[in-house]
């Protein structure tokens, strides 16, 4: 009898779970996203990103087709970002949901940055998706000023993976829904909805999440700021987590926040008022007075209305390609 003999080549592969990944940008480089590097970070791990651009007029679409013809992973669509819609953030996240055609889907901002050393851990988590829910949140570094330092004035996680059903969408919920009785448009109460959350197609209601989030660490956030930075640092360390960009230049958020800036008029739109006036009494047109907030602002680690500031200081380093980008925005 003729024995098998094992093929020596042989390898065994584990099969990945396809993950579609999808954000949405308008004006990416006016704004001085650094949605080239979010996008590529998440191709590291996702099988398609799906693009969708809301009719960029400073050659944002022009550069995503570009990237999209040097790798066809990279799937560029456009729908008009109506901004006299308050919801209007919510309805580009929906629509690129909608042309994602994995089982798993990754949502992303183009002001965040996966760590290519997390690729694996986001396949991992793609395959151990729990089977009892349908969204899962996950860790959120949310830097302040550099790339050392993350605040403690928010809660450090975010939806981030779902199941691609088709009663999954984006938008205000229920909760917080509002009608403009003369225009019919629907908009949030204030603080209860950024217009974008998970929700039932059909009836709005919020979608449960889960993940590593608990109330003993938001009682650590507020009490035991230390102690929380050494837990975080170990969640970082643990599990796939997200570089926040946000309020990483703080000039360009203070720029974007003043009246008339893009976040005063995406916030004022969704609540309906004329202007957040996220820092009263200061003169934007004084040079001085907006680096004086600046400078406030990154020692203080928060604004004045956050019940909880401060940073701490964190282990790991941020991703080469954040940093190398973070290096050119200096210059």
């Amino acid at each position: 009898m003729k024995m098998l003999k094992r093929n020596p080549d042989f390898k065994y592969k584990s099969h990945d779970i396809p993950i579609s990944g999808y954000c949405t940008v308008f004006n990416g480089l006016k704004e001085n996203f650094p949605f080239e590097i979010s996008i590529r970070s998440a191709l590291q791990f996702c099988s398609e990103v799906v693009c969708v651009d809301g009719n960029s007029t400073d050659g944002t679409f022009e550069l995503l087709q570009k990237m999209s013809v040097e790798d066809p992973r990279l799937k560029v669509y456009q729908n008009d970002f109506d901004l006299t819609e308050p919801g209007c953030d919510g309805n580009q996240k929906a629509f690129a949901r909608c042309l994602c055609e994995n089982d798993i889907l990754v949502q992303f901002d183009v002001d965040e940055v996966f760590d290519p050393e997390d690729a694996d851990k986001w396949k991992m988590l793609a395959k151990k998706f729990p089977k009892d829910t349908d969204i899962l949140h996950a860790p959120v570094v949310e830097l302040w000023g550099d790339l050392e330092h993350c605040t403690l004035r928010r809660h450090l996680w975010k939806w981030r993976m779902s199941r691609n059903k088709p009663e999954i969408t984006h938008a205000i919920n229920k909760y917080a829904r509002l009608t403009d009785e003369k225009t019919g448009k629907v908009f949030a109460r204030k603080g209860m909805s950024d217009g974008c959350e998970y929700v039932n197609v059909m009836n709005y209601e919020p979608i449960g999440h889960k993940g590593f989030w608990n109330e003993e660490l938001d009682v650590l956030r507020a009490y035991q700021p230390e102690r929380f930075g050494q837990v975080m640092n170990q969640i970082f360390g643990q599990l796939p987590s997200v570089y926040h960009t946000s309020w990483l230049d703080l000039p360009r958020k203070v720029r974007q926040l003043q009246p008339g800036g893009i976040w005063d008029q995406l916030w004022s739109l969704i609540y309906q008022e004329k202007t957040q006036d996220r820092f009263p009494g200061v003169d934007f047109s004084d040079q001085a007075q907006v680096n004086a907030l600046v400078e406030k602002l990154k020692v203080e680690g928060g604004e004045d209305s956050d019940k909880v500031k401060g940073t701490f200081k964190l282990d790991r380093p941020a991703p080469k390609l954040l940093q190398d980008w973070w290096a050119q925005q200096q210059k």
